[in-house]
C-alpha cells in the first residue's frame, strides 16, 4: 500500500505488477475491460500491516498521528469512466494533450492535472487511457529490470529502499524522492510528443543569425555577436548534437543563446533552459521573459508549487527536468560543472531523457570539467569560446591574503581587509560549510555592529528573502556557502573567500566565486580576495585560469580595461 492510495485503485492498477520483485512486465491498464479477479484479503494481515506502516511513518516523522487505515473503493465503478460524457469533449482532450505532452506523470501528480483541467480523477484517467489507445502514450511500472538489477523509469536510478506491503516486498526509489516519492506499486504515465493542429513552421535555414540578433533590445558586443553566430552555425548548419559554450564569468553567455532560442521558438519547437541550482534559474527567468515577452516562460524549481501550464520555453532546475520525457528540441544546460549536476548520473539521465531523439544540447559554463573538454577533444562535442565580458573589462584576478581566520588575533587583520572591500560595495563572504556560515555570520555581526550582516545556505528557509534584500542593497555583508558562487549578478559586489585553501574548494569553484565581481557595466571592476592559511594548487590553478582567459580576450582585441 502507498499511504493515501485507495485499495480499490491499487487492486485494479497494480494487479499486473509483481508481488515480490519489480518486474519488466507491463502494468495492467486502469480501464482494462477484463478486470482481474479480486484477491482474497486477509483482514488480520491487513491490520498488522497497517500498524507496521503506522509505526514506521511515525518513526520517520512523516506527520502521521493516527493509525493508517485501509480505504476500500468500489472496483465496479471504474469501468463507468468509459462512458462519461467528458471523454467525448475533444476540446478538453486537446487541452489535456497540451498540458501532458512530453511529461511523465506519477500518480501523486494526477491531482494537479485534474485541478488544471477541472475534471475528476476518473475523467482524467479516461483521457489518459484514450491517449494510450491512440498510441500517443503509455502506462509503465515504476521499476524496470535489466538483468539482475532494477531501475526507476523516471530517474534511471537503481538505488531503492525495500518495505513491506500487502502485495509483498515493495520498493521506493531513493534518488528522485525530492520531486515526490515513487514505489513499485505505482504506475508512470508518459505522453509522447503529439501534433498540435494549426502550428506554423519557420524554415530557419533561410534565416541569418544577424537578423535575429538585431531583433532584440540588447546590443551585442563584437565578441558576443561572433559567439552567437558560431553557436548558430554549430546547431543549424553543422547539426552538432552537443555544443560547449565556454565563456568568461560575466560574459553574457545566456544572452548569446537568445538568437538560437528565438529560432527554435519560431518553429514552434520546445526549449528548456536548465541549471543545477535554484538561484540560477530564478535569476535567468526574468531575463528571458524580458527578451521574449510574447511567451509565458514557466519556471520550475523546488521553491515553487509544481506548474503544469504548458510553455514553449521552460526554465527549470535539473531535478525538475526528471518530470519530462523526450519533450524538448533544444536544451540549454547552464553551469554544467556545478553541484549537484556534476557527477550525478541521475540528473544527467534526466537531461538526456528530456531531450527528443533529434534534439540538441548547448552546455554553458565558465569552468568546463575535464570530461566535457575530453569530449571536445574527441570531437564528440563542438566548442564556441567567449573569453571577454560584455563590458570589455577583464575578470579580476584574485588577491591572496595569508591569514587563517579565527575569532581572536587574525580577526583584526580580517576586519581591515573587509573594511577596504566594503568601501567599494557590498561584500559576498564565501565559507566552505553551513556550520561556518552560522559561526562567521555571528562573528562578523559583532565585528561590524554598524552594518547589516546576514548569512544563508541551501536549506535556509529565508534564503530567497535574504538574497532579495542583498540585491536591493539592504544587506552589507552576506556570508554564504557555494549557493551564490554562480549565475548571480549583484552591482558593485566585492568578494572575500574565507578558508580558500579548504579541500572543498577546487579551482573551478574559486574561479566562479571570484567571477562574481565586476559583472555589471556600471561597476565593471571589483576585488576578490582569497584568505588562506596554506597555498593550494586549486588557488594557483584558479588564478592561472582567469589570467589565461583575460589573455585570450586581449588577443581578440576586445579588452577595454
Amino acid at each position: 500500500m502507498s499511504p493515501g492510495l485507495p485499495l480499490g485503485k491499487l487492486l485494479a492498477v497494480t494487479a499486473g505488477l509483481p508481488n515480490k520483485k519489480p518486474t519488466t512486465q507491463p502494468a495492467t491498464q486502469p480501464f482494462s475491460s477484463a478486470l482481474p479477479s479480486a484477491p482474497v484479503i486477509d483482514r488480520d494481515f491487513e491490520n498488522r500491516l497497517a500498524q507496521k506502516l503506522t509505526n514506521r511513518m511515525k518513526k520517520e516523522n512523516m506527520g502521521v498521528q493516527e493509525k493508517v487505515r485501509w480505504q476500500d473503493t468500489s472496483r465496479e465503478a471504474l469501468p463507468e469512466a468509459f462512458n462519461i460524457e467528458v471523454l467525448q469533449n475533444e476540446t478538453m482532450y486537446q487541452k489535456f494533450l497540451r498540458i501532458a505532452e512530453g511529461r511523465q506523470l506519477a500518480e501523486n501528480e494526477f491531482r494537479i492535472v485534474e485541478k488544471k483541467l477541472g475534471v475528476s480523477t476518473k475523467e482524467l484517467l479516461g483521457f489518459m487511457q484514450k491517449a494510450v489507445q491512440s498510441g500517443n502514450a503509455e502506462w509503465l511500472p515504476i521499476f524496470e529490470q535489466v538483468r539482475s538489477r532494477y531501475f526507476c523509469r523516471r530517474c534511471g536510478s537503481s538505488h531503492y529502499e525495500e518495505w513491506p506491503s500487502l502485495y509483498g516486498d515493495t520498493y521506493t526509489c531513493l534518488d528522485c524522492r525530492e520531486i515526490g516519492p515513487l514505489n513499485s506499486l505505482q504506475i508512470l504515465f508518459r505522453l509522447h510528443s503529439v501534433d498540435v493542429p494549426g502550428q506554423t513552421q519557420v524554415d530557419t535555414d533561410k534565416c541569418k543569425p544577424d537578423q535575429t540578433i538585431r531583433s532584440y533590445s540588447l546590443e551585442f558586443t563584437f565578441a558576443q555577436e561572433k559567439a552567437a553566430e558560431e553557436l548558430w552555425q554549430q546547431v543549424h548548419r553543422q547539426k552538432a548534437q552537443e555544443t560547449l559554450l565556454w565563456a568568461a564569468c560575466g560574459a553574457g553567455k545566456t544572452e548569446v543563446c537568445f538568437p538560437l532560442i528565438d529560432s527554435f521558438l519560431r518553429q514552434n519547437k520546445k526549449v528548456l533552459f536548465a541549471a543545477p541550482r535554484q538561484d540560477v534559474v530564478h535569476d535567468v527567468q526574468p531575463r528571458l521573459q524580458k527578451n521574449f515577452p510574447e511567451y509565458n516562460i514557466k519556471i520550475l524549481s523546488g521553491a515553487l508549487p509544481q506548474d503544469m501550464e504548458p510553455s514553449k520555453l521552460t526554465v527549470a532546475t535539473t531535478h525538475q527536468v526528471l518530470r519530462f520525457y523526450r519533450a524538448f528540441h533544444l536544451i540549454i544546460l547552464d553551469e554544467t560543472d556545478a553541484y549537484p549536476y556534476e557527477g550525478s548520473s541521475v540528473l544527467e539521465y534526466g537531461i538526456r531523457q528530456a531531450l527528443r531523439p533529434d534534439g540538441q544540447i548547448i552546455c554553458l559554463t565558465a569552468t568546463p570539467s575535464a570530461e566535457i573538454l575530453l569530449r571536445v577533444k574527441s570531437q564528440k562535442c563542438a566548442i564556441v569560446r567567449l573569453p571577454v565580458r560584455h563590458h570589455g573589462f577583464p575578470v579580476p584576478v584574485p588577491e591572496w591574503q595569508k591569514n587563517k581566520p579565527t575569532r581572536d588575533r587574525s580577526l583584526v587583520e580580517l576586519k581591515k581587509v573587509l573594511l577596504k572591500l566594503i568601501a567599494d560595495g557590498p561584500i559576498l563572504v564565501f565559507v566552505p560549510t553551513v556550520a561556518l556560515v552560522k559561526e562567521w555570520t555571528g562573528v562578523l555581526k559583532m565585528a561590524f555592529c554598524n552594518l547589516r550582516v546576514e548569512g544563508s545556505w541551501s536549506s535556509d528557509a529565508a534564503r530567497r528573502e535574504k538574497i532579495v534584500l542583498f540585491r536591493q542593497g539592504d544587506i552589507n555583508i552576506f556570508v554564504c556557502t557555494s549557493i551564490l558562487e554562480r549565475g548571480i549578478t549583484i552591482k558593485g559586489v566585492q568578494v572575500a573567500v574565507l578558508f580558500a585553501d579548504h579541500t572543498l574548494y577546487d579551482a573551478r569553484a574559486l574561479v566562479q566565486m571570484a567571477g562574481r565581481t565586476g559583472r555589471s557595466a556600471e561597476c565593471p571592476v571589483g576585488r576578490a580576495v582569497f584568505i588562506y592559511a596554506e597555498q593550494t594548487q586549486a588557488m594557483i590553478q584558479a588564478n592561472r585560469w582567469i589570467q589565461d582567459q583575460n589573455r585570450l580576450a586581449e588577443e581578440w582585441g576586445c579588452l577595454n580595461g
